[in-house]
């Protein structure tokens, strides 16, 4: 498999979700929002602009952009939920839901995208180990005994929608 890092970040996920987007500025219209199957899919949205839900809740997430010619292997992941994501601008940015700047942004080729959200740790943040110090970008960086995020963004639609790992 051939990955290459676009981008990481700290993301805040704000109502339990990591935004990934063309256009951080689009409106959400109520149909693409959050309804009882989208929950149980773990994503929300339109390709354009995708909700895919976290666990921990802290929120605070350690979230890493690869592109990749594979998805993740599901064998070394506890969850991955796949997406697709269209990018007329040629730009695929991470965030949350009520930042007014992405937390990391990165050119890509005009067209479609599955995206593979691949987590770990779910549900463990500092707080449910009991932590109260406030970790630095570094340090949140290299935890992972926390729930953290890898995104693989692989060229083309996706043949399938949805939680492909949940354990």
């Amino acid at each position: 498999m051939t990955q290459r890092l676009l981008g990481a970040a700290r993301v805040f996920a704000s109502h339990y979700q990591i935004v990934v987007c063309d256009d951080p500025f689009r409106p959400l219209g109520s149909e693409e929002n959050w309804d009882a199957e989208k929950t149980k899919q773990g994503f929300a949205g339109v390709p354009a602009f995708r909700m895919i839900n976290t666990e921990a809740d802290l929120n605070d997430h350690w979230v890493e952009l690869v592109s990749s010619d594979l998805p993740p292997s599901s064998e070394e992941w506890q969850r991955i939920t796949c997406v697709h994501f269209h990018s007329g601008s040629g730009r695929i940015h991470v965030m949350s839901v009520i930042d007014h700047h992405p937390a990391l942004s990165a050119e890509v080729e005009c067209g479609d995208y599955a995206v593979y959200a691949a987590a770990q740790n779910l549900g463990i943040d500092q707080s449910s180990l009991g932590e109260t110090a406030k970790l630095s970008d570094t340090e949140i960086a290299e935890r992972r005994d926390i729930e953290w995020y890898r995104l693989f963004l692989v060229p083309g639609k996706p043949e399938f929608e949805g939680r492909l790992v949940d354990r």
